[in-house]
């Protein structure tokens, strides 16, 4: 799997240089002999790409990748095979049109090509373990996708049927959709509520009906949707607030391992804890995660976030008020 790995490295290097690579640049490049780049040089034309040879003034051997090899027209290699990886990792959504769409692009771009480099693409995607895990299926919302997806692009008002996770019953009324939002395997739709004049996110899969009125209408101004999306910790666009939290030694590690949200400072203490501070709105989600760290976790601020995540761990160990079971 390496192989195939510093194969399509080599195809990418050679792609991006105007006057190509010598073999003695492309061994010092990848960390191998020479013989070695050889090999991957005679399998990459066995797999059907155009390499050009061009000796120079220094009587070296340079290596062109010829822009006709056989490719879709402006696609670059790298694109098709980024597209690939895409569809294999599960990047798609799953059972989605978005989902079908990029696999039938996949299918026609691959098709165009010799079937040799079209087998050499597919071993290189192996190097993609597919993991889905808690995304949610859109078999059964595929009309209602597609009904959004048509009212953001023409700018429509929706006459939509929406249940909450808590209702009893469907409710009915109008919204402006203006953006699709993929967060942890779901698929959310930013709206305006004309009668209230507010942005709401609501999950795809729990509308009943979505109907796409002649209506149109005009994205608001004065509602700044990459503001209230840069601002929330994940899909609610509640008001921020100021969140410090302290992660154990042995969690500090993975802690800086990623960015949480875009506001993050993080403070390294001498005992080797670190302190995380942001400023995020969405309390339910701001509580969840910080929930999922379990012991390795303690809320600094704010009190009222610190009483809640106190309030559940105790719940969770089935606690009273004093502590007793």
């Amino acid at each position: 799997m390496k192989q195939i790995v510093r194969q399509l490295d080599i195809l990418r290097e050679l792609q991006a240089r105007r006057y190509g690579m010598s073999a003695r640049e492309l061994a010092d490049e990848f960390n191998v002999d020479r013989r070695t780049i050889q090999r991957d040089l005679g399998d990459l034309r066995e797999a059907g790409f155009i390499l050009n040879e061009k000796r120079c003034t220094d009587q070296r051997i340079y290596y062109q990748l010829q822009k006709d090899t056989g490719l879709p027209q402006n696609f670059p290699i790298m694109e098709i095979a980024a597209m690939i990886f895409a569809e294999q990792a599960g990047m798609g959504l799953v059972g989605t049109p978005f989902g079908d769409h990029l696999r039938s692009a996949i299918r026609r771009l691959t098709q165009a090509m010799p079937s040799e480099m079209r087998q050499f693409l597919e071993r290189a995607a192996e190097a993609y373990v597919p993991l889905t895990r808690g995304h949610k299926p859109y078999e059964d919302a595929r009309e209602v996708l597609e009904n959004l997806h048509d009212a953001i692009l023409e700018r429509r008002v929706c006459w939509v049927s929406y249940r909450s996770p808590w209702a009893e019953s469907a409710r009915q009324y109008n919204i402006e959709p203006l953006r699709l939002l993929p967060h942890r395997g779901g698929l959310y739709v930013i709206s305006r509520m004309p009668y209230y004049d507010q942005l709401i996110t609501q999950a795809v899969d729990r509308f009943e009906s979505v109907e796409v009125t002649e209506e149109e209408f005009e994205p608001p101004d004065h509602l700044s949707i990459d503001e209230r999306v840069s601002n929330a910790f994940g899909v609610s666009f509640e008001e921020p607030m100021d969140v410090v939290v302290r992660f154990t030694e042995e969690q500090a590690p993975y802690i800086r391992e990623r960015i949480w949200h875009p506001s993050q400072e993080l403070e390294e203490l001498d005992d080797g804890r670190v302190v995380l501070r942001l400023r995020a709105g969405g309390f339910y989600e701001i509580k969840s995660w910080v929930l999922s760290f379990g012991a390795a976790v303690e809320v600094l601020e704010p009190e009222e976030l610190r009483v809640a995540v106190r309030e559940e761990m105790r719940a969770a160990m089935g606690l009273d008020d004093e502590g007793a079971t």
